[in-house]
């Protein structure tokens, strides 16, 4: 049986924060296509109070935003289902900006949790946040990458795409194997 993992950012406490001051994703529903919602580049800001910070291989907030390098990695190794558009990161304190980064919209939400064995809470009738996701393997289907859709901060990844982005040695990516019955 093949295995899926749960990728996500780590944690880092000298991590850099991103925050968007315009309105391009309350209209935009995630894993679907950007289309006429997106105004080319996103633009982002460096939270002033972590400047200084490391600028992670990708951020979940305010929408996967990832370095370039890292996409072409995720191309590499068999994902074909990300739009990606460019995105300027700005300090406004430093009057730097950044252009090595994309928004990576994973097109692509898969029904597949199995919520009678996931650990899982219901915000409210749009919002399931999982803590402990188990997939049926019967609903996945042959993407190496996607959302779950009941919870779509939850970013589900084959073991092809594991395998190769743990071999390229990224230290800042959590990989949690998933269990699929």
């Amino acid at each position: 049986m093949s295995k899926f993992y749960l990728m996500a950012k780590k944690s880092r406490v000298d991590s850099t924060i991103l925050y968007q001051e315009n309105n391009t994703f309350t209209t935009w529903k995630t894993g679907h296509a950007l289309s006429e919602y997106f105004e080319s580049p996103l633009i982002c800001y460096l939270d002033d109070d972590h400047l200084n910070g490391v600028l992670p291989t990708f951020y979940t907030s305010p929408a996967i935003i990832g370095k370039k390098e890292f996409y072409q990695d995720l191309l590499n190794c068999g994902v074909d289902n990300i739009e990606a558009q460019p995105v300027v990161i700005k300090d406004t304190v430093n009057d730097r900006e950044y252009t090595d980064h994309l928004l990576l919209n994973i097109l692509g939400q898969v029904s597949c949790s199995d919520l009678d064995k996931s650990d899982y809470s219901v915000l409210n009738e749009d919002m399931t946040v999982i803590d402990k996701l188990v997939l049926k393997k019967s609903n996945i289907g042959d993407l190496n990458m996607f959302l779950i859709r009941e919870d779509t901060d939850c970013i589900v990844i084959s073991e092809q795409v594991y395998s190769y982005l743990t071999s390229k040695g990224y230290k800042d990516i959590y990989f949690e194997e998933l269990k699929v019955i």
